[in-house]
């Protein structure tokens, strides 16, 4: 397996949990050293997710919590791809050579910033969840070593469009709903219909700030998804896809559709 080292350079908060249960376990720990709290801002997505499509970069600050009795001397951490830090296939390379830490009183507040460049850094394989290994380094010379601290989702970037035909409609007539659902391909550099995914069809009606679902439809072969309805009154139509592990969640522009 080639292993890279990323650049200068994710899954909901409960699938992630999941998988990591019953939670983090020291590999190695003397002392009460401890590490946790860790946070990504900037990645684009929904909590810690990281969102990338296929040619602006991202920079993204990571931060770690780390406490100990006497105080931490210092602390770092890997974010990584693969089953273990040493079989990694990839590792996310920061700007600091180490961890920058902010001490207030036990605690210290640990920082590093990555910047990824999709053309350049990323491919398809390396969509989906990557690890975080950490350790600590207290005054009184307690330590903590982690891996799978926890875990985050870097993700391709979605697209999602929706068409409601006929315009204007007759009341009590069939409408036409299509969207087409495609996402980054980061190792052609352009957008590919995402297939077999659910796709949920959303009206609105007019003055409403809410979108209700009818339910999902799945996605072709080329990423299209149609659904017929029997048009009632005036609505919006859109079309809304949830997210993967490897793709980011996300909501077409409504079209308004008149009924006559």
């Amino acid at each position: 397996m080639r292993r890279i080292t990323i650049g200068s350079a994710l899954l909901g908060s409960a699938a992630i949990a999941a998988l990591l249960a019953p939670g983090a376990q020291a590999n190695e720990v003397v002392g009460d050293a401890d590490v946790g709290g860790f946070r990504i801002t900037g990645g684009g997505g929904a909590g810690n997710d990281v969102v990338l499509g296929t040619t602006d970069a991202r920079t993204i600050t990571v931060k770690v919590t780390a406490s100990d009795d006497s105080g931490i001397r210092s602390a770092d951490f890997t974010l990584f791809h693969g089953k273990t830090l040493s079989r990694a296939d990839a590792i996310l390379k920061a700007k600091e050579t180490a961890a920058v830490c902010t001490a207030a009183g036990t605690t210290s507040v640990c920082t590093k910033h990555y910047t990824i460049d999709p053309r350049r850094d990323l491919r398809n394989a390396l969509a989906g969840l990557w690890t975080v290994y950490a350790e600590a380094h207290a005054h009184d010379g307690d330590y903590v070593k982690v891996e799978g601290l926890t875990a985050f989702a870097l993700k391709r970037y979605g697209k999602l469009t929706t068409n409601a035909s006929p315009e204007p409609v007759a009341k009590g007539g069939t409408l036409t709903v299509t969207g087409k659902l495609s996402r980054a391909n980061w190792d052609t550099h352009d957008y590919h219909g995402y297939t077999n995914q659910r796709a949920y069809l959303e009206f609105r009606r007019p003055g409403d700030d809410y979108y209700e679902s009818l339910g999902y439809t799945p996605t072709d072969s080329t990423g299209v998804a149609t659904a017929k309805v029997t048009a009632t009154a005036d609505r919006y139509w859109r079309y809304e896809f949830r997210g993967t592990l490897t793709t980011s969640a996300v909501k077409a522009t409504g079209d308004f559709v008149d009924a006559r």
